[in-house]
C-alpha cells in the first residue's frame, strides 16, 4: 500500500518525462551499478584485513585509504569535472577502477603476503576513482537532462547511494562469505556494466566551456570557501557535519568488530550494515513531505538528536536485530539531513559559487569521513568494544546540544548577510 503524499520514484520519472531520456537512463544505470559493486568492496577490504590481520587497527587503515581521496582530491577533482569532458573522463575512471579491483581479486586468491599493504593500495586507487567519477556523474547528468528535469534526475542521483549501500554492503559480505576474492570479482564485473553504458551514450553530450585561467583555480576555490567561511549556519553546519562524519564511522567500525569478535556469519554482517540503505531509500522517500512542513535548518537540528537516540540502543545491545534496525535509523536520518542541508543551500548561496561552495564543505565532510575510519581503528585497540560504544553516544549528544545552540544563533545572522537574488 502507498501512503498518500509519497509517490514512487517511477511515478516521477514518469511525470517527469525523464524515462524517455535514453542518455539519463543509462547514465544513471550505469553509474548505479558501477557503486553497487563498490559498496560491496567497501565491506569485503575491512573483513579481508581483519580476517587476514586480526587488527582493527589495520582494517582502520584500509578504511583510510578509501576515504582519504575524498580529503586531497575533492577540489582537484572539481577542476578536472569543470574542464573535462564528463562522460569522457567517467569512462577512463572506470578502467582506473577496473584495474585496482582485478590486482586486488588476485591477491586475494594468491594469499600473497603483506596482502593488506597491497590492498591499502588499490584501496586507495578505487576510493580516488569514486571521488573524481562522482564530481563528473553530477556535470554529466546536468548534460544530459533539460532544465525541466533536473529536480528529478537529481533526486534519483541521491537515491543512487541508499541503494548501493543497501545491494552492495550485503551481497558483498555474503559473496565474501563463499570465498573471499569474490567481491572484487563483482565490483570488476560492475565496472565493466558502467563501461558498457557510458560508451552507448550518444556522442551529442556536450563538453564544458574552456575555464579562463584568470578566473579558474585558486580563484574559484577561494570563492567557495569564502562563501562558506562568511554565512554562520553554513560554516557552523559544516563543522558539525564533520565531526558527526567521525562519529558515525567509528559507529561503523564498531559493527563490523562487535560483529566479527561474536562470529556472526559475514552475511549477517551484511545484512546488518545494509539496512542503512533501507533507511536511506525510506529516508529519500519522506525527504519531500517532510522538508515542506519543517524548515530545513529544524530538520537539521532535529537529525542530530535523532542519531543520538538512536545510538543508545547500540551502546546497551549487540544482538544484530537490534543493530540493524538503528543503523536503518541512522542511514534514513543521514539522507534527511543531506536534503535539508542541500535544499538550504541551494537557497542560500549564490548560483555562480554554489558548486564551489559545495565543494568546499565537501572538503571539510570527506576529510572527517577519512579522519573517522582512522581513529575508529585506534579507538578501538586502545579502549575496547563497551566504552567505544558509550564514547561515540557522548560525543553525537554534545554535538547535537551544541548545534541546538549555534545554529538557531547562526540561522538569524544568515538572514541578515544573505545575499539577495539578482534578477
Amino acid at each position: 500500500m502507498r501512503i498518500s503524499g509519497f509517490p514512487t520514484l517511477r511515478g516521477v520519472m514518469n511525470s517527469s518525462g525523464l524515462h524517455t531520456n535514453r542518455n539519463f537512463i543509462l547514465l544513471w544505470s550505469g553509474s548505479a551499478t558501477s557503486l553497487v559493486g563498490f559498496h560491496g568492496v567497501r565491506i569485503a577490504y575491512p573483513l579481508l584485513v581483519l580476517a587476514d590481520t586480526g587488527s582493527p587497527m589495520a582494517a582502520g587503515w584500509i578504511g583510510l585509504a578509501l576515504n582519504l581521496p575524498g580529503l586531497i582530491f575533492q577540489l582537484p577533482a572539481g577542476a578536472v569535472a569543470d574542464s573535462s569532458h564528463h562522460i569522457h573522463t567517467l569512462i577512463r575512471c572506470q578502467y582506473i577502477g577496473l584495474a585496482a579491483t582485478g590486482v586486488a581479486a588476485i591477491s586475494a586468491a594468491a594469499h600473497l603476503p603483506r596482502l593488506w599493504l597491497i590492498l591499502l593500495a588499490t584501496a586507495f586507487i578505487e576510493g580516488s576513482v569514486y571521488v573524481f567519477g562522482g564530481l563528473c556523474e553530477l556535470g554529466a547528468i546536468r548534460d544530459v537532462v533539460s532544465t525541466g528535469q533536473r529536480p528529478t534526475a537529481f533526486s534519483f542521483l541521491e537515491a543512487e547511494q541508499p541503494i548501493a549501500i543497501l545491494i552492495g554492503r550485503a551481497t558483498g559480505a555474503a559473496v565474501y562469505g563463499v570465498t573471499r576474492w569474490l567481491p572484487f570479482l563483482a565490483n570488476a564485473a560492475s565496472y565493466l556494466c558502467c563501461l558498457v553504458t557510458l560508451r552507448v551514450i550518444r556522442s551529442n553530450v556536450p563538453a564544458p566551456e574552456p575555464v579562463c585561467a584568470e578566473t579558474g583555480g585558486r580563484a574559484n576555490i577561494l570563492d567557495g570557501i569564502r562563501v562558506v567561511w562568511t554565512q554562520p549556519f553554513l560554516r557552523t553546519s559544516t563543522l558539525i557535519s564533520g565531526l558527526s562524519n567521525i562519529v558515525i564511522q567509528v559507529v561503523l567500525l564498531l559493527i563490523l568488530v562487535e560483529l566479527h569478535s561474536n562470529r556472526y556469519p559475514a552475511w549477517t554482517t551484511g545484512l546488518v550494515l545494509g539496512a542503512a540503505g533501507i533507511g536511506g531509500i525510506l529516508g529519500a522517500a519522506a525527504a519531500s513531505w517532510l522538508t515542506a512542513r519543517i524548515s530545513p535548518r529544524r530538520l537539521y537540528r532535529a537529525s542530530l538528536w535523532a542519531w543520538t537516540v538512536l545510538l543508545v540502543p547500540m551502546a546497551l545491545s549487540t544482538n544484530p536485530s537490534v543493530l540493524a534496525a538503528c543503523w536503518c535509523g541512522i542511514g534514513g536520518v543521514g539522507v534527511l539531513t543531506n536534503v535539508a542541508l542541500t535544499i538550504y543551500r541551494v537557497e542560500a548561496i549564490p548560483e555562480h559559487t554554489l558548486l564551489r561552495a559545495v565543494a568546499a564543505m565537501a572538503l571539510v565532510c570527506e576529510g572527517a569521513v577519512a579522519l573517522g575510519a582512522l581513529t575508529a581503528g585506534y579507538l578501538l585497540t586502545a579502549a575496547g568494544i563497551t566504552p567505544t560504544r558509550w564514547t561515540v553516544l557522548g560525543a553525537m549528544c554534545t554535538l547535537a546540544a551544541y548545534a541546538s545552540t549555534h545554529t538557531a544563533t547562526a540561522s538569524k545572522d544568515d538572514r541578515r548577510c544573505r545575499p539577495r537574488a539578482s534578477h
